[in-house]
């Protein structure tokens, strides 16, 4: 890449896009890894955009979640290992740096079994729960997964399949043992 950038104001155009429709989200998934440390979860948010600014548009443009997503993660394991503290099924803190609520609009059995169905997931794999989150959480497709995590498709598919199953397992069984209202 040459060193001046040749369309500033694509580039600019390009992370005020980035900052506009994922900036919350990103620091929220980098805040999970980073055990709920939001401050530094900031700084390498910032990173990223700042890496956005100086990559050619053309090669992010058409992937810019997956990229984003991608860069993020890959520095905060980067923070992490730096720091001795990889830990990577420590994912408590993304439970509490994001918001799952529901629409206030649902009835109080509706919450509880979203509730419950999250509190579920802390007990899956970790590979198991960074998959769920990026799905359901961030709304990313198996293709923009795969790209973030350097699994494949069908990896990706294989995952959320045995963990979608295993909280199925989990529920039913919690529901079997729950004493009837």
């Amino acid at each position: 890449m040459p060193p001046s950038q040749p369309q500033p104001e694509e580039a600019s155009l390009l992370v005020r896009r980035a900052l506009d429709q994922h900036e919350s989200n990103l620091i929220a998934y980098t805040a999970g890894i980073l055990h709920g440390d939001v401050e530094r979860a900031r700084e390498v948010v910032q990173d990223a955009l700042l890496k956005l600014y100086l990559t050619d548009p053309d090669k992010v443009r058409d992937n810019l979640k997956a990229w984003l997503f991608t860069v993020c993660r890959n520095r905060a394991l980067d923070v992490l290992r730096k720091d001795h503290r990889l830990e990577l099924g420590n994912e408590d803190a993304m439970g509490m740096a994001v918001s799952f609520d529901p629409d206030p609009s649902e009835n109080a059995v509706s919450h509880e079994l979203y509730e419950r169905i999250w509190d579920l997931v802390d007990k899956l794999r970790p590979n198991q729960k960074e998959v769920i989150r990026l799905k359901f959480t961030h709304d990313c497709s198996y293709q923009q997964i795969a790209d973030i995590t350097g699994l494949s498709v069908g990896n990706v598919g294989f995952i959320m399949h045995m963990a979608i199953k295993k909280l199925r397992e989990l529920l039913n069984r919690e529901l079997a043992s729950s004493p009837a209202n």
